[in-house]
Parts: structure tokens; sequence; C-alpha cells
């Protein structure tokens, strides 16, 4: 299972989760889920947003987790 790694990220940048979504155009609700591992659906030009936002590679957002 892949999952994506924002709170590190934003936690290292002391960003908010909503100083994040209102800089990439996303929900709230959606950053939320994204820090807390939950399912959600995302768009590769969301995940390019974050990247860009962040200055990191997908790669630094990205982790491989075996259930």
């Amino acid at each position: 299972m892949i999952l994506i790694n924002l709170y590190n990220i934003g936690w290292k940048r002391k960003i908010t989760r909503k100083e994040l979504a209102q800089a990439i155009g996303v929900s709230p609700t959606t950053i939320t889920k994204l820090t807390k591992g939950e399912h959600v659906d995302v768009r590769l030009s969301t995940l390019e947003k974050i990247c860009n936002f962040f200055d990191c590679s997908i790669f630094d957002i990205l982790v491989e987790v075996n259930k």
C-alpha cells in the first residue's frame, strides 16, 4: 500500500493544514485525510502542487507500507 506522508513534511516546515490547503487550492478536509493516512483519491496534479509548495520530490511524500 502507498501512503502520502504530509505529516512530517508539514511539521518540519511548520505549516498548518489550513495554510497548505489554501496555498494549493484543495479543501482542508482533504489535507487532513492525507496527513492522517486515510484513504482518499488524490489527483496527480494535487501531488504536483504539494511537491512544488514544499519544493520536494514526489518520493519525499509517497511511502510504501507493507501490510
